[in-house]
């Protein structure tokens, strides 16, 4: 998997979106599956914050 770039700044209002929408939500005892779209104009940014999103949840689930 590709890496964070570290020139990456900035976005923690789209990396705080991203974590509260996935957020561990349980409903009748299972675990929902939650998807999330992430689009806008070429060269903004997009595919760094999921990689920052990903490096940061890495630990606690299995499959992203």
């Amino acid at each position: 998997m590709p890496c964070v770039s570290q020139n990456f700044t900035g976005q923690e209002f789209y990396l705080e979106k991203l974590h509260e929408h996935f957020k561990n939500k349980i409903s009748n005892g299972k675990s929902e599956r939650r998807m999330f779209l992430l689009y806008g104009m070429g060269g903004i940014g997009k595919t760094q914050i999921c990689l920052k999103f990903t490096d940061e949840k890495n630990d606690q689930w299995m499959l992203i």
